[in-house]
């Protein structure tokens, strides 16, 4: 009896692996972006003004994120338009750049600091959601390459 064959590799230069990676990356930020929902206790009420500090909100970033990972899983579905579906996407990852940085220029240097000492590295937390919001960026655009 032969082995079953191993799955087919990633292709990069195809547009629904593209957007499999896209889908990927903006799924790994939402969860970055909602970690400390998890990982935070007994801080409500700073918690709650660090997701709600400047216009849009940390939680709309995560949204966007969200968002972002299903428009690219669904490019290269059937009765879909690649193209389209493509070209949402890179706008949905320019709005999840532009709302990380507004929330990252907005936010409240007392809220920012007056989390218990044992959650110092939430400090750091606004640099890696915008990080990640620049990766996604440029994965969406490299997906959108693709098509064109």
């Amino acid at each position: 009896m032969a082995a079953p064959a191993p799955p087919p590799a990633m292709n990069l230069s195809e547009p629904a692996d593209a957007g499999k990676l896209a889908a990927v990356v903006a799924a790994a930020l939402a969860v970055v972006i909602f970690a400390p929902l998890v990982l935070v206790t007994g801080t409500g009420e700073t918690l709650g003004a660090y997701y709600a500090a400047g216009p849009f909100g940390l939680t709309a970033v995560g949204l966007l994120a969200v968002v972002a990972a299903v428009v690219f899983l669904s490019v290269g579905r059937p009765h879909t338009d690649t193209l389209m579906l493509s070209g949402v996407g890179v706008v949905v990852a320019l709005s999840v750049v532009l709302t990380a940085v507004a929330w990252v220029v907005t936010i409240d240097s007392t809220v920012l600091f007056s989390f218990p000492a044992e959650y110092a590295w939430i400090q750091n937390h606004r640099w890696v959601v915008l990080a990640g919001a620049l990766v996604l960026a440029a994965v969406s655009g490299l997906q959108a390459r693709t098509v064109l």
